[in-house]
């Protein structure tokens, strides 16, 4: 990576307060409940620790199974006899899951979505919707603007209702975070965002854990 520590923009806290929220009318919380996410709302209205964010991010490799064979492809390379043996008899650990594997201050730190599941104490399950970019052809169209517009023509932000306002800008700011970016959320994440408003269980540790990924390769190709 060719980003340096100095480079990175660290989002800081962002508090979501649903008692304060819901004091002035609009009563968002029932719907992170449904996704059982309030542990996560009390981890993020704790302290961020930038520099070690950082230490971290410009050290992180994501590690999935093109990173494993290329594992194994150095080590035939270095020793041809090893060819058609096992990880394990390579002296490599076995592949398990996709992470993102770094170090701070020389500690080793891998993350998983299982890794993510465990400290929102909540199970990695419900919907999962990805691959759609922008397909404008997509049957979750019609779905995605019934939710947020009440009809099948995709709206604008001024024809959202105050509660839906508010949850994309907690989907943007505090679940898949856009750096400040002005782009529209792709179809992907609409799906995403109409699962909280529909309450319908979503795999939220697999989104935040895939949106991780795609924005450390982003930093990586593009110093993004």
């Amino acid at each position: 990576m060719s980003l340096e520590e100095w480079d990175l923009n660290v989002q800081v806290e962002n508090p979501v307060d649903f008692l304060s929220l819901a004091h002035h009318g609009c009563d968002i919380k029932k719907y992170y409940e449904a996704q059982d996410l309030i542990n996560y709302f009390d981890i993020l209205n704790g302290p961020t620790y930038m520099n070690l964010v950082r230490n971290f991010w410009v050290r992180a490799q994501g590690y999935d199974r093109k990173a494993a064979q290329l594992e194994i492809d150095e080590k035939v390379l270095i020793d041809p006899s090893l060819v058609g043996k096992s990880r394990e008899e390579m002296g490599l650990e076995p592949f398990t899951v996709t992470e993102i594997r770094s170090s701070i201050m020389c500690i080793s730190v891998f993350i998983s979505e299982e890794v993510i599941a465990w400290v929102f104490s909540r199970a990695s399950e419900g919907r999962f919707v990805s691959g759609l970019d922008n397909n404008k052809i997509s049957p979750w169209n019609d779905t995605v603007n019934k939710t947020m517009f009440k009809c099948t023509k995709k709206g604008k932000y001024c024809d959202l209702s105050m509660e839906h306002k508010l949850l994309l800008k907690i989907h943007n700011e505090n679940l898949l975070p856009k750096g400040g970016g002005g782009d529209q959320p792709s179809l992907d994440q609409r799906v995403f965002l109409n699962f909280f408003m529909t309450k319908e269980k979503a795999n939220v540790p697999k989104y935040i854990f895939r949106h991780m990924i795609k924005t450390l390769r982003e930093s990586q190709t593009i110093n993004r």
